[in-house]
């Protein structure tokens, strides 16, 4: 029996991208989410998201079932999977989530009921092309013993969270759907368009829409890397480069970024997928892996730099107290996981004689002491996150340096007449 409407939906997974995603469905339909951390559950059922992404009002006043029993998969007629897909260190794609993921969703239906009819299982999590029906929908059969198209239906449709972003949210962007046939196809499409106001597009088959995701970051990190390349060459050239982009940016056709550290789990993690399905079919990308080459050495290249900046003002790194503001992967998110600016300060740590940090989202048991509560002033103060706590008070950043010490901009958000006056020797990526 093939299912028409799905009577509710189980969200596996509720991180950044599961938990939004449940909490919207739960306005619509019945919905479960699913976590097999226990902890996380306790702390939802509390209305407290450790990720400071949804607000507890909106946790609690929803409808949403939160659970990490397993059994609730069993007979749900709608699973949506959305389990982290991170690289290994050799930067080839740890599938260890999305395998644990299918072979609980095989497990569980095994022990479904007859007359219910074949599920659909979204993936949702970031991969290669050919994953989900190649690498999940197997891991699915051998635990359940049914069959891929027959006994439950593979669908995808890609995540496009935004982490911080207000604006571009899962009822503002339009969502990518696909699956196995086009009758389920379609009905995937109905359950999105009850969250996607925005609108649905429904690519031609599943392996058209892991495609779809993971060039949308590969793209943005390409772009960075445009941007930081030239802005190294620029400074090495006595040349502003926030000039030379302004300048660029009033032709019609120049889409102009921001250079600087790219963290995080999406573009500096997504074009390893490419790459590793790209080698498969006999592809060496090179463009690809040239622009993650460009972003990942951005760490060195700074602190080089930086370094050089220290020895032109007539000092010694090794004499030197640096401040280093922000610590996660993107500006006013709680998110800690790859963080380049992290990489950072260890890198500034091996040269320089002291490396403090402040994060207003990391807990002060990390030694995270807030700078602008206390006199302490510093030869070098590296903006390397744009937290809002930062950018609303320029002046009491460039405060924080010590007279005739060095500020560091590499977020692009001071404006260089900020620090004309003074006696600071001021530095932007």
């Amino acid at each position: 029996m093939f299912l028409k409407t799905p009577s509710d939906i189980t969200v596996v997974g509720l991180g950044y991208v599961g938990l939004p995603l449940a909490l919207a469905f739960a306005d619509q339909i019945p919905t479960v989410g699913f976590d097999n951390d226990s902890l996380r559950i306790e702390q939802l059922l509390e209305g407290v998201d450790r990720n400071r992404e949804v607000a507890s009002e909106v946790i609690t006043a929803s409808s949403l079932t939160l659970t990490s029993n397993e059994n609730s998969v069993t007979n749900s007629d709608f699973i949506i999977v959305t389990v982290p897909t991170p690289v290994t260190e050799d930067f080839r794609p740890d599938l260890t989530l999305l395998e644990s993921a299918s072979a609980m969703i095989g497990r569980r239906l095994r022990d479904r009921s007859g007359d219910r009819p074949a599920p659909i299982v979204v993936f949702e999590s970031t991969t290669y092309p050919g994953c989900t029906e190649d690498f999940c929908g197997p891991i699915i059969e051998r635990e359940s013993g049914l069959k891929s198209g027959e006994g439950f239906i593979l669908a995808y449709s890609p995540e496009r969270t935004n982490f911080g972003d207000v604006e571009h949210t899962l009822g503002t962007v339009v969502k990518v759907v696909s699956a196995q046939t086009d009758e389920a196809a379609g009905i995937v499409g109905s359950v999105y368009r009850r969250i996607a106001k925005a609108g649905v597009h429904t690519a031609p088959d599943i392996k058209t829409a892991e495609a779809s995701k993971v060039i949308e970051n590969v793209q943005r990190d390409l772009n960075i890397a445009l941007f930081n390349e030239t802005a190294m060459i620029f400074d090495r050239m006595g040349i502003d480069s926030s000039d030379v982009f302004d300048a660029a940016g009033t032709k019609w056709n120049f889409h102009q970024y921001q250079p600087g550290l790219v963290g995080g789990h999406c573009i500096p993690v997504d074009p390893y997928y490419l790459t590793y399905a790209a080698k498969q079919v006999g592809y060496q990308a090179n463009v690809i892996l040239a622009g993650r080459s460009v972003n990942e050495n951005m760490v060195d290249r700074i602190d080089l730099k930086i370094q050089e900046l220290v020895r032109s003002a007539g000092n010694s790194p090794d004499e030197t107290d640096v401040l280093i503001l922000g610590q996660t992967f993107k500006s006013d998110v709680a998110d800690f996981r790859n963080s380049k600016a992290m990489n950072l300060t260890s890198a500034m740590s091996e040269s320089f004689r002291s490396v403090a940090t402040f994060d207003p989202f990391a807990g002060a048991d990390d030694g995270n002491q807030d700078p602008f509560d206390c006199a302490a002033k510093f030869d070098v103060v590296v903006l390397a996150v744009g937290h809002a706590q930062f950018t609303k008070s320029i002046s009491k950043v460039v405060d924080l340096v010590v007279a005739g010490g060095i500020l560091v901009d590499l977020t692009g958000r001071v404006d260089r007449s900020r620090t004309a006056d003074s006696d600071l020797l001021f530095w932007k990526l």
